[in-house]
């Protein structure tokens, strides 16, 4: 059997195709409806007062344990939506590109001094390089961020541009988007300590 029969034989069993199928008498129906005494039909002999107050406690139950829920999820979404350093975590990484004009000047040892003025700031552990992408994972945000990895181009093509090694950590500086000159630096365990206190991380 195809469809196109057993299409055919369910409509042919439908008796609401048949011609001879009465029409439905809409007026009598809805005057049954409205004229019908619900509570006789059901034996209900309770007093309007106290199916009132049954009803209203019902309601107000009904109305506690919806609130109770909604709370419930709040604090659990809450919860859920924040990483262990206390920042909440956003959909997606942060994508941050390197500076263009890179230049042969020496840059100084990172301090809380010299990188506070950025906007974008954190302490963070190269996962993977692939080209000229660089993958980080976020250890501390010290300002301006909540997402846990950063995506990062960097031109490794110019000599003078900022060589990443897979596991090292660095601290990395940004604004707009653009991580400047001297904004990327590898650091030890003691600078990484230092930042945390000078931004209270």
């Amino acid at each position: 059997m195809n469809d196109d029969e057993l299409l055919a034989r369910l409509k042919s069993a439908d008796p609401a195709l048949t011609p001879h199928a009465p029409l439905p008498d809409i007026d009598r129906l809805v005057e049954d409806v409205l004229t019908t005494d619900t509570a006789l039909q059901t034996g209900n002999t309770v007093p309007a007062k106290t199916a009132a107050r049954r009803s209203r406690r019902q309601l107000l139950g009904l109305a506690a344990a919806a609130g109770l829920l909604l709370l419930g999820g709040g604090i659990a979404g809450g919860v859920m939506a924040n990483n262990d350093n206390g920042h909440s975590a956003s959909a997606g990484p942060l994508a941050l590109t390197t500076h263009s004009g890179f230049g042969s000047q020496k840059c100084v040892t990172p301090s809380p001094d010299t990188l506070r003025g950025y906007p974008t700031l954190f302490v963070g552990t190269v996962t993977s390089i692939k080209g000229s992408t660089v993958t980080l994972r976020v250890d501390y945000w010290l300002k301006g961020g909540d997402t846990e990895t950063v995506v990062l181009d960097s031109d490794a093509s110019r000599p003078e541009a900022l060589t990443f090694s897979e596991g090292e950590r660095y601290i990395v500086a940004a604004e707009n988007g653009v991580v400047p000159v001297c904004g990327a630096n590898g650091v030890s365990d003691e600078t990484v300590d230092e930042f945390r206190q000078a931004f209270g991380k």
